[in-house]
């Protein structure tokens, strides 16, 4: 893996010299990206270095080739050594059938009006790591989508996906995380997660989905309806040979969700914002050792608000019911904080991020600050830690816990 590891630092160096010659110009903005972590719980130190090329060419007349390059090495875990793939790559057209716009290709949906841990986001499915500083990056998948404008203030919004694209957790992850969960289940002793195989049951639904929103004086209103499954690998049987071999079977629980949105002005609150979804999903029921892991239908929801004062002090909370870990009855209910305050004539700016369980009292604490070091270099440090229960739903991000760096150069 080391080996990898530095190879794919050296590639990154060759590609970075290769796209900044003059003659190989073209439409591109470039961001190169490290990330370096701290976790107490493993005392290790985990590096990873990104460069992230958007592309842009005009085919013809409102016809474009765009894209997203993705090159990555990483000394994580459970991480890739390299990744070279596109995260997107579509064509889109504008216009060229009357108030319809068009993209096909490898492609990313956004819905939802929330900013953070939508339930109504269901198209493509995220990294594992959870943020709560920013907005959640997604992974593309190949796809149509189009919008059509109904009158200049009402849009139809239409995505269709061959297959699923599920979240991209590592088998090792998956096999630590069943070894853990279901120890009851397999032999007492001898067995570790090398004895542990995975089989994939495939998703065979189409996925689709339509959206309609409106804009209103004040506020914009949406509703929409999603067919499709869950992004994460849901267990289905474990099989047990006589030489202490065991084998899970996961695979994808089909699911429609019923969504409602809304953006617009906070009442009595000149210049907040105020946002919220809220998702009635019926889920395909779903058992495993006797357990039903889905069931009934059930709702997830976000609603929050976000404001900047005088002195340039965001504050962005809001409530939460259901985090993306959480499916069927074990929704439970949240709150959030993330504030950074912004100084005059300085490049500093201090921030907190935090996620309190309404249940227990645990929370989710991020502590850091950003810096401009220049008008193209920026970088970031933060400290995350965990405090309550340790059974708490929230304890997942105990592991987690450390000091994270990030550099970013844009050019």
């Amino acid at each position: 893996m080391r080996l990898k590891y530095s190879l794919g630092i050296f590639l990154m160096i060759v590609l970075i010299i290769a796209i900044s010659q003059p003659g190989l110009a073209f439409n591109a903005s470039q961001t190169l990206q490290y990330e370096g972590s701290y976790l107490l719980s493993t005392q290790k130190m985990n590096h990873t270095l990104t460069l992230d090329i958007d592309y842009f060419h005009e085919l013809t007349d409102d016809v474009y080739l765009e894209g997203d390059l993705i090159i990555r090495t990483t000394n994580k875990q459970f991480g890739k050594p390299f990744v070279l793939a596109p995260n997107e790559i579509y064509v889109s057209a504008y216009n060229i059938i009357e108030n319809l716009d068009l993209k096909a290709g490898k492609i990313i949906n956004r819905w939802g009006a929330a900013d953070i841990f939508s339930p109504l986001d269901n198209f493509n499915p995220a990294p594992p790591e959870i943020s709560l500083t920013g907005q959640q990056s997604k992974i593309g998948a190949f796809g149509i989508s189009a919008t059509y404008y109904m009158g200049n203030s009402t849009y139809l919004y239409g995505a269709i996906l061959p297959w699923l694209m599920p979240t991209p957790y590592p088998d090792e992850f998956l096999k630590s995380n069943y070894l853990s969960s279901y120890a009851a289940g397999m032999p007492e002793q001898g067995l570790d997660i090398n004895q542990i195989g995975l089989n994939y049951q495939e998703a065979e639904n189409i996925i689709w989905g339509l959206r309609l929103t409106h804009s209103f004086p004040t506020f914009d209103a949406g509703i929409s309806y999603y067919r499709g499954n869950y992004m994460d690998p849901f267990p289905i049987n474990l099989s047990i040979s006589p030489d202490s071999k065991t084998e899970f079977t996961v695979g994808y629980p089909s699911k429609q969700v019923f969504g409602l949105e809304f953006q617009g002005e906070f009442p009595g609150i000149e210049g907040a914002t105020l946002r919220g979804d809220l998702a009635y999903i019926v889920p395909e029921k779903w058992s495993f050792q006797g357990e039903d892991l889905l069931d009934n239908p059930y709702l997830k929801g976000v609603i929050s608000a976000d404001y900047t004062t005088d002195s340039n002090w965001y504050f962005n909370g809001g409530f939460i019911y259901g985090m993306p870990f959480e499916k069927g009855d074990d929704c439970s209910p949240y709150t959030y904080l993330n504030t950074k305050k912004e100084f005059d004539n300085s490049d500093f700016t201090p921030f907190y991020a935090a996620v309190l369980s309404l249940q227990d009292i645990s929370m989710v604490n991020v502590i850091g600050v950003d810096y401009q070091l220049t008008e193209s270099v920026s970088a970031s440090l933060n400290y995350s830690f965990f405090l309550g229960d340790e059974h708490s739903k929230l304890s997942q991000f105990e592991q987690s816990q450390g000091i994270y760096l990030l550099l970013e150069w844009l050019f």
